[in-house]
């Protein structure tokens, strides 16, 4: 085949006149240019793609004066051709049918050819105008090697629709005729074959050169109705693979287009959804109970993962989903979206391992200008997909600021919480990977997805990740590198996207001194650090984290809402807190429980609030602590090393390993 580039608009090859002298001259011309091999210079109105064309003929050795005499095709030969050109055979027998009866009567021919020259079918009358001259029959092969130039061969070599003259045939017995040629094309833009159209012993006051123009769009036609029937057959086997490929799936699938109508569905979507036919008749947006997520999908082009869903189609029913939009060849902007139905075995399991990310930034309390900074960095982080490390004590509200931050970039994603220091070391790897069948004795025996699979499309929480085994820190590593996991016993690798909040309430530098943390796993998740402060640092906000607590208790107690008194506040702001605000909530609902009137007064506080002493004390007891655990990091760092930092500090290096420890 011959390729064209945007052949359908170049110029045509044209030579048609009525002017006798000018079918004159162009006889003379190509007489002398066969015998002298020369064009004479009054020739130069004839186009240089006819002169180049004669130019071959010659060098072919074809005989201008002699009898037009063309290979014809084997029955075998024919037969292999009609079966690689059926398609097309098929259409331009349609179109030739179309003009038999208004051809019949005229000494007007039409036929088809492949792009080898070879004539594939014919009009009728073909056999009653040339039956003197030639014979020409399905099968004969007219191709530029044997007839030399001509209006289809003109089309064939350089991809143009053409009208000439009879002299601008090589052949003489072909010097009186006139022809019009176009190439057609298949939807890939090859030149597959020629229409041409020839009026044989042309009155040159009776020229129809308007038959250029019939040729050409006759010719658009058929290379138009190939590319629809080529487009119809290949969209029928790829509906039929897509048929075949999502019947043996437990997922449901279902496309729709840009305007929510479904295009595919398969059974088991049918099935999950209780959807059949005729309740998809029309938008797939109108049983959607809130389509907002699909159409925003479509609207921007990004993918959206494990998403819940609900149709209404006489019962509701809820679904998580992954909403995969997809192109058209412009790749403008989304035409449609696949959206694929997670089977309910994982929809079940899904709703247990997943978290409830119901904290935003605007309910954590807090006004002290530490907490109003930190809030404010952590919206700005929150806005990007970086991987962020919560540093604070235990109680200090860790996890809030991992679902606030989760919140605000993608509320909708999973949200996916796993304490590394409260799973048993055998087992984490399997929470975190997830693993295959038959992978290990107890094992589950259709495999589990891992937390990390779960957490696609959402969030990773990894609380204590100080705890985590070193043996699995380097696989860990490789997944957030790589983006994919591997269940246990599996080789099969899962793509995963999904953003890490690592939460620590020990001292990681500590770890690294130790060689019990991966420096390169450390660096990996600690993209932003995030240090919460503890409740002993945040002045008034105990008070507004207090009578928030109290309000909620009362609330869920059904008891008439209390208020704290101004001593039991002045205790409450001395206090040490050393179990934050955990450790207040717990106070608050003890007071709440014990309060005989609606005013906590300091006799319903816990006693070790109440000790007034002792809290004073301890208060001193950790600002001594805190200066030295200040001192003793700050020399690890500058020193570089834990050997040059004990020697610097005057301490042994076990003494200075424990003290970290603590």
């Amino acid at each position: 085949m011959r390729k064209n580039t945007k052949t359908q608009l170049c110029k045509p090859i044209v030579l048609s006149s009525c002017d006798p002298l000018v079918w004159d001259q162009v006889r003379q011309a190509k007489q002398i240019m066969i015998e002298t091999g020369y064009l004479p210079s009054y020739a130069d109105f004839i186009p240089e793609e006819i002169v180049f064309m004669w130019e071959r003929s010659i060098r072919y050795g074809i005989v201008w004066d002699g009898q037009v005499n063309v290979p014809h095709l084997t029955e075998a030969q024919f037969d292999a051709v009609r079966e690689r050109k059926k398609l097309f055979i098929d259409i331009a027998k349609e179109f030739i049918g179309e003009f038999q009866g208004i051809l019949e009567d005229t000494e007007f021919t039409m036929s088809i050819t492949d792009e080898n020259g070879v004539i594939l079918t014919k009009t009728n009358n073909s056999d009653r105008i040339w039956h003197n001259e030639m014979s020409i029959d399905v099968g004969d092969v007219w191709n530029e090697q044997y007839v030399g130039c001509t209006a289809h061969t003109l089309a064939l070599a350089y991809n143009r629709p053409v009208q000439i003259i009879g002299p601008v045939n090589f052949f003489k017995v072909l010097e009186n005729n006139i022809s019009s040629a176009a190439p057609i094309f298949n939807e890939y833009g090859d030149t597959i074959g020629t229409i041409r159209l020839v009026q044989k012993n042309a009155d040159v006051s009776r020229l129809m050169t308007h038959t250029l123009g019939w040729v050409t769009s006759v010719a658009t036609a058929i290379s138009g109705h190939l590319k629809l029937s080529r487009r119809d057959k290949r969209l029928k086997l790829m509906n039929s693979t897509l048929n075949a490929t999502f019947a043996h799936t437990e997922d449901g699938y279902l496309s729709i287009d840009e305007s929510g109508y479904v295009i595919h569905m398969n059974k088991e979507a049918s099935k999950l959804l209780n959807l059949g036919n005729e309740k998809i008749k029309s938008s797939f947006f109108n049983i959607l109970t809130d389509s907002t997520l699909v159409k925003d999908s479509l609207k921007s082009g990004r993918a959206m993962l494990n998403q819940y869903l609900s149709v209404d189609t006489g019962e509701v029913i809820t679904f998580t989903a992954d909403i995969e939009p997809f192109f058209g060849e412009r790749k403008k902007h989304a035409q449609g979206a696949v959206i694929r139905i997670k089977r309910k075995s994982d929809l079940i399991k899904a709703k247990k391992d997943f978290s409830t990310a119901n904290i935003t930034f605007n309910r954590i309390i807090g006004k002290c200008s530490a907490m109003e900074t930190l809030k404010e960095t952590a919206k700005l982080i929150a806005k990007k997909p970086i991987n962020v490390l919560l540093l604070g004590e235990s109680g200090t509200g860790k996890e809030v600021f991992a679902q606030a931050i989760h919140n605000h970039y993608n509320q909708t994603g999973p949200f996916i919480a796993i304490n590394c220091a409260s799973i048993p070391a055998n087992l984490i790897e399997s929470e975190l990977f997830g693993y295959e069948a038959g992978a290990f004795t107890g094992a589950e025996k259709q495999g589990r997805k891992g937390k990390i699979e779960y957490a696609d499309g959402g969030t990773l929480f990894l609380d204590e990740i100080g705890d985590m085994p070193m043996e699995l820190q380097p696989v860990l590593l490789r997944v957030l590198e790589e983006k994919r996991v591997t269940r246990i016993g599996g080789y099969k690798s899962i793509p995963v996207d999904f953003r890490v909040i690592a939460a620590t309430n020990k001292p990681m530098c500590g770890k690294l001194a130790e060689n019990n943390f991966r420096q390169d796993l450390y660096f990996r998740l600690s993209v932003v650090n995030l240090e919460i402060p503890p409740l002993r640092q945040r002045g008034e906000d105990i008070l507004l984290l207090a009578d928030n607590f109290i309000k909620n208790i009362c609330s869920n107690f059904n008891i008439p809402a209390c208020t704290l008194s101004a001593e039991a506040e002045k205790l409450l702001l001395e206090f040490n807190w050393p179990g934050n605000v955990r450790q207040l909530q717990n106070a608050m609902t003890y007071a709440v429980t014990v309060a005989s009137s609606r005013t906590i007064y300091p006799c319903d506080l816990p006693k070790d609030i109440t000790e007034n002493d002792v809290a004073v004390s301890a208060t001193k007891l950790d600002d001594i602590k805190n200066i030295e655990k200040q001192v003793i990091l700050r020399t690890i760092k500058d020193m570089g090393n834990a050997t040059d930092a004990a020697k610097y500090l005057g301490i042994s290096r076990a003494t200075l390993y424990r003290k970290v420890k603590e």
